[in-house]
């Protein structure tokens, strides 16, 4: 099938999310009160929270999906922290279960304003045509305000979470 062909076939998928997650910072400059190790400098839990998105996907159903994502994730308990997350994403998908990736580009919009880098994996379970459960596995690289020993921080973090996705293909 040619380019045009395949192309001419493709059609429209769109998605929202709803995720709980929490992750682990590994590197914990302000020593926060969560380290999971013996001392202050050992890596600790972040905050839980919320991540909220949509995507939009051009593509075939068992065929790669390609497309753009905007991710919104607000903590739930301590420090009160915005991040919005625009993102390429891509999907692999049958009837019953789906893999996608995606990369962005996180803007931290409270309290400091920052930015960083930030890869996801996610796998998905159809529980009906449109909606699934999912889960995530999301690294990320923020470059963070400093302290007194560092003008800038970069703070590693691996997170997972837990969701579900509702999904509609605009079929022909």
């Amino acid at each position: 099938m040619s380019a045009r062909e395949a192309l001419r076939r493709a059609v429209p998928f769109v998605m929202a999310s709803g995720f709980l997650g929490m992750g682990l910072r590994f590197n914990n400059p302000y020593r926060l009160p969560t380290p999971l190790g013996s001392t202050a400098e050992s890596v600790s839990r972040t905050s839980g929270y919320v991540d909220v998105g949509a995507a939009g996907l051009y593509g075939r159903a068992g065929k790669a999906e390609l497309g753009l994502a905007l991710r919104a994730s607000f903590a739930l308990e301590g420090v009160q922290q915005a991040v919005l997350v625009p993102a390429a994403m891509g999907l692999w998908r049958t009837p019953r279960v789906g893999a996608y990736a995606r990369a962005g580009v996180p803007i931290v919009l409270t309290p400091d304003t920052t930015w960083g880098l930030e890869g996801g994996l996610g796998g998905l379970l159809f529980l009906t045509g449109g909606v699934a459960l999912a889960a995530e596995i999301v690294g990320d690289v923020i470059w963070g305000a400093g302290t007194w020993e560092r003008k800038t921080t970069t703070y590693p973090i691996l997170s997972a979470q837990m969701g579900i996705v509702v999904a509609y293909e605009v079929l022909p």
